[in-house]
């Protein structure tokens, strides 16, 4: 009886310990990891950023003959962006495609400073791994147990309102609109500078919002975001160019160091390819968005070379003076170095 159970014991344990090594990196016929992965995004299914989620998802599995499989969610089907960032930290969501959040190190702030960037071509020049703010970011992300592999340029960023804003380019005057902002002291502050009532709310929480009226407008997106997901909650666009934004290309390091090298430079290969295919598309997609959003009878107001450089200069001079606290004093200098050379 007492070696009856003595065998039951020994298999049920080995029954166990056999079932713990079977998980999401299982090993192939050739004693290779295989991998079924999650990719979680924010935009919408037929937006440009999706599209690209879903070609890195198909060009990893062809590579590795199915070895590798990614499942993509778009459109914030697993979370805020801020979620699926400390969902990827964990391990628990495995890459995202996606704005960076700076709830966890405001250092992230640092490319959200309002007219950092004079034009496209400083833009691409720093959002490249190699550069001063691609090393930096790294820096933050390996902190919090997350690989950067690189950069989805969206564009220049502007206001969807569904009220229009009362003298746009008069800094003393009452902008007339509850402004949806992200919960980042950088955005909050130049806001509330140029003259609007801000509300932190969540991303995924803005359509709704705009909807019932808790809000009026929202800052933080571009032409091609406006149109797609705001077009019937929004009357009027004003290309500001007060930020430029690049969605990030994370993945978990963890999940990272387990790929081979050879995984390691695919995975890299396809980021460096999305990046560069970004920046040669995003320019001709705002111009191309913002004639969408026209023809759907929306009021876009955009500003001259000359005024947006005045709104650049009272930015700087006004609404800078939070980045010393929210990234700090040195990093904000090397910044600024960093871009002038």
């Amino acid at each position: 009886m007492k070696k009856g159970l003595l065998f039951i014991s020994l298999l049920i344990m080995a029954l166990f310990l056999g079932a713990c090594g079977n998980n999401d990196q299982a090993s192939g016929e050739g004693g290779e990891k295989t991998y079924e992965l999650k990719f979680g995004g924010i935009m919408p299914e037929d937006h440009p950023t999706t599209i690209a989620m879903k070609k890195i998802a198909k060009d990893v599995e062809e590579q590795t003959d199915g070895r590798i499989k990614i499942k993509v969610f778009p459109a914030s089907q697993l979370g805020d962006y801020t979620l699926m960032y400390e969902e990827i930290s964990k391990g628990t969501l495995d890459m995202g495609l996606m704005s960076n959040p700076s709830h966890l190190d405001s250092r992230q702030e640092m490319v959200l400073l309002p007219y950092l960037f004079k034009d496209y071509a400083q833009a691409e020049e720093q959002f490249k791994l190699d550069s001063f703010v691609g090393k930096t970011l790294q820096e933050i992300d390996n902190e919090q147990n997350i690989q950067l592999l690189g950069f989805y340029a969206q564009g220049f960023g502007g206001l969807g309102s569904k009220n229009e804003v009362k003298d746009p380019l008069n800094f003393s005057t009452n902008k007339g609109v509850l402004l949806r902002v992200p919960g980042m002291d950088t955005f909050i502050k130049n806001a509330e500078d140029l003259g609007f009532n801000t509300v932190p709310l969540p991303y995924a929480d803005l359509y709704t919002a705009l909807q019932a009226g808790t809000v009026e407008g929202w800052v933080g997106g571009h032409p091609q975001v406006n149109y797609m997901q705001f077009r019937d909650v929004i009357n009027y666009y004003y290309q500001y160019n007060n930020f430029f934004e690049a969605h990030n290309l994370y993945i978990n390091k963890d999940l990272w160091n387990s790929f081979t090298e050879e995984d390691r430079e695919l995975f890299q290969t396809l980021a460096d390819e999305m990046t560069a295919y970004s920046f040669e598309t995003a320019e001709q997609l705002e111009v191309e968005y913002r004639a969408k959003l026209k023809e759907e009878g929306i009021e876009v107001i955009e500003f001259t070379d000359e005024e947006l450089q005045t709104l650049a200069e009272y930015s700087r001079e006004n609404s800078w003076s939070v980045a010393e606290e929210t990234i700090g004093k040195d990093l904000l200098e090397e910044l600024l170095s960093a871009l002038d050379e």
